[in-house]
């Protein structure tokens, strides 16, 4: 059982990430649409952060490009309320109001810096998952690249648009958690040579049942992508569906729903 997570085979980096900037500035207007106050809220706090500098309180500096990465939650159901009180406390008058001549409040730098802080093991490895075997070319930094493609994206630009789940050469500089990763991954970034990830024969070969959930509107992994992996894995069977966001396997519907579909299609006769 999958449920959201299937990767794109053949693997490649820039090519996930073009399909899913684009999702990542929807989720952003559809953000907006359900708190339109914060239109004016996150423009203050970027205007900010670009007009002085701002400390979290671990030392990291707070960047305009640290801020939006409060949009890496945006394809889980609660984040978009997770990030509005967020920036409901953001300025020290307290009543919600956005000022560029007021000052962060310290809730709100300690709840940004808890809500971006970097696991020091998964940045590293994010864009090698798509490394496969000898690339003609090196990743390096396709989200960056990628993003490079969206001037949408840029600091300056109002609505400001949050980024989601990508990886950025910034953050090994800004992040003290992630700095002694930076000399291997300038090396990594220019690298093509890595061993064997997924092996597409084998795939199409396999024989052992796997029932998945397809989320439409995944930001994380473009269902599109995943929907063309699946055509090419032996015995592979999923049920796509726009009910639910990427941890839709938290609740009671969806493992209910992929288990009843493996049991009546014959797949767990040997477990019972």
């Amino acid at each position: 059982f999958t449920t959201g997570g299937i990767p794109h085979v053949p693997a490649d980096a820039t090519d996930v990430y073009r399909h899913t900037f684009p999702r990542m500035a929807a989720k952003t207007k559809q953000f907006y649409e359900r708190y339109p106050i914060d239109v004016e809220r996150a423009a203050a706090v970027a205007d900010i952060l670009q007009s002085r500098k701002v400390a979290l309180p671990n030392g990291d500096p707070l960047t305009v490009e640290r801020f939006q990465c409060l949009g890496s939650d945006f394809g889980m159901k609660p984040s978009f309320e997770r990030v509005h009180w967020i920036l409901d406390q953001a300025f020290l008058d307290g009543d919600g109001s956005a000022s560029t001549s007021a000052e962060l409040s310290d809730e709100f730098l300690s709840s940004v810096m808890d809500a971006t802080s970097s696991r020091p093991l998964y940045w590293p490895l994010q864009e090698f998952i798509y490394a496969n075997g000898e690339l003609e070319t090196p990743i390096c930094w396709a989200a960056q690249r990628v993003r490079g493609e969206h001037p949408e994206f840029a600091g300056d630009i109002r609505p400001l648009n949050f980024t989601g789940e990508a990886m950025f050469p910034w953050m090994f500089e800004q992040e003290r958690a992630l700095r002694p990763f930076k000399p291997a991954m300038d090396v990594l970034m220019e690298d093509t040579h890595f061993g064997t990830i997924y092996d597409a024969d084998q795939l199409a070969r396999n024989e052992v049942p796997l029932q998945a959930a397809v989320y439409f509107d995944d930001m994380y992994v473009d269902s599109g992508l995943q929907l063309d992996t699946l055509s090419r894995v032996g015995r592979s069977h999923y049920w796509t569906t726009n009910e639910f966001e990427h941890d839709g396997v938290h609740g009671s519907v969806v493992f209910k729903r992929l288990f009843n579909e493996a049991l009546n299609r014959g797949d767990l006769e040997e477990l019972f």
